[in-house]
């Protein structure tokens, strides 16, 4: 049992963390966004407690997600990048999730929507990993379709003949080229999917999880529950099932799209927060909001790399964005909200999403065993004089540079691209876009933070460590029978029930994973 670090500690309020994918820093209202109405969640962070200090794990899907489950830093987590040696790479039996924590302390856990962390055959699956129940996405790259012919129930295959066709070469093209292959969207706004059977009786993979999240909420409703929300939306390719408030709007049609996906979010929060309220447990349950890493929507909308969208200003101050170790690469909107318990605010306390295992586990009452992060459960309860700083935050990799670092200690945040690499140094609190390397000023902090760099990363048979080179990296690939160069995969499905997808790739860096 943990020593009690606040007085929530042991409390034991259900838990639902929700995890958007790819949502920019300023797609929210609540983080300064004017176009796209984002209503429950702008009322959840305003009545909640926001966090301006926040960073992902990673600048990337699968490990960002692999550090949050597991609560360790990109120096210790097993998955460090979207691709490894051995492709994508999942979770062993021996890491431990905050599933698995919470279960252990009588919880019922349940998952759904975009796992990537654990294909099908492997020990990193979510039945596998501590969840009761789990729907959704095992394969990170199918979850780039919101129309899947298949989805993963506690680990069987369900199929969803209504999907069969659905093409998916096309939604690719409609991102890089909607003039010439734009989707199709009937008078009032709704989408007619390509290659289905009967567009109007295509199912919407989003919708699917979202009712199956409503399910676990009525079954598990009177006993302590952890619901991990984790949303597709809004990564793209960007598809709607409607248009809604955007349909008529002066934009292109990928902005028009992409706003009324994070509508479409938006109004499954508003869903979730109804059937807490009609079991009469909305009082009694910790909502926590995150996105999975920073800046990706340039990806979607054939703008330069990081460049910020004219109409939505939705990238936040900071330099890079998602696959660089850069802060556009790992700041990401982030808010608490607890009726009575959590009072509204903005906090400046830096916190990093793996965090989040150990804050669950002081909640809980229970161990969190071991974890890089620290709990935050004294600044959501107000206490900022119980709350343990880190000593410093960690990151490393990101698919653009494989083998950079990031660090950020105290107020200095700290990158290089590669061990051999000069290290930049920036004053987070004077100079949030990063434009002055201070580096040169202030040499004590830079043999600080080399220290740390060489301290908090351990080396990897399966990733690109800081201090590999071309050579080193192509061995490991060669162990296991892979050929450079890797693939940032635009990615194509085949109607196989039976097993892992088979996933037919073409090259294109240029769209996010």
């Amino acid at each position: 049992m943990s020593a009690r670090s606040s007085s929530l500690s042991g409390s034991r309020p259900n838990i639902v963390f929700i995890l958007a994918d790819d949502l920019s820093y300023r797609d929210l209202g609540c983080f300064g966004q004017l176009h796209i109405q984002t209503p429950t969640l702008d009322r959840l962070c305003g009545e909640g407690l926001r966090f301006d200090e926040a960073y992902a794990g990673s600048p990337e899907c699968g490990p960002s997600r692999g550090s949050v489950m597991t609560g360790m830093h990109m120096g210790h987590c097993r998955i460090r990048c979207n691709d490894s040696a051995r492709g994508q790479d999942h979770l062993e039996a021996g890491d431990r999730t905050m599933a698995e924590v919470l279960r252990d302390a009588g919880y019922a856990t349940g998952m759904v929507g975009k796992w990537g962390i654990g294909l099908p055959g492997t020990p990193g699956t979510p039945e596998k990993k501590g969840f009761d129940y789990s729907y959704g996405f095992y394969d990170q790259a199918r979850a780039h379709t919101y129309y899947p012919h298949y989805l993963y129930e506690n680990g069987a295959a369900v199929p969803i003949p209504e999907n069969y066709g659905f093409d998916m070469d096309h939604a690719y093209k409609h991102t890089r080229d909607p003039v010439g292959h734009a989707h199709s969207y009937d008078a009032e706004g709704r989408l007619l999917p390509r290659g289905v059977p009967d567009p109007r009786a295509a199912k919407n993979s989003e919708d699917l999880c979202y009712e199956r999240a409503l399910g676990f909420i009525d079954e598990h409703a009177e006993e302590p529950f952890f619901l991990y929300y984790a949303t597709q939306l809004p990564h793209g390719p960007v598809i709607t099932p409607e248009l809604g408030a955007y349909k008529d709007r002066d934009w292109p049609i990928q902005n028009r799209e992409w706003a009324a996906m994070v509508g479409h979010l938006d109004r499954h929060v508003a869903g979730l927060l109804e059937r807490l309220d009609a079991h009469g447990v909305r009082d009694n349950t910790l909502i926590v909001f995150a996105s999975d890493n920073g800046y990706a929507h340039w990806g979607y909308m054939g703008r330069p790399k990081w460049a910020d969208d004219p109409i939505f200003r939705n990238k936040g101050p900071w330099y890079g964005g998602k696959f660089s170790a850069y802060e556009g690469g790992l700041r990401v909107p982030m808010f608490a909200n607890w009726p009575g318990r959590v009072a509204s605010g903005c906090s400046s306390q830096t916190v990093a999403l793996y965090d989040l295992l150990a804050t669950f586990a002081d909640l809980a009452g229970t161990d969190p065993g071991e974890t890089d992060g620290l709990s935050i459960a004294p600044t959501l309860a107000g206490e900022p004089a119980a709350q343990v700083q880190h000593p410093y935050f960690y990151w490393s990799s990101g698919t653009h540079t494989p083998c950079a670092q990031a660090v950020r200690l105290e107020h200095w945040f700290a990158y290089r691209d590669h061990a051999s690499a000069p290290i930049g140094l920036w004053d987070t609190r004077r100079d949030v876009a990063s434009e002055h390397d201070l580096a040169a000023d202030h040499a004590d902090v830079v043999a600080r933070v080399a220290a740390i760099m060489a301290e908090a990363h351990t080396d990897s048979p399966w990733y690109r460590n800081p201090q590999d080179d071309d050579a080193t990296w192509a061995a490991k690939r060669q162990r296991v029978g892979l050929t450079m160069p890797s693939t940032r995969a635009n990615t194509t499905f085949c109607d196989s029930l039976d097993g892992p997808p088979t996933i037919h790739v073409a090259v294109d860096p240029d769209i996010p994973l």
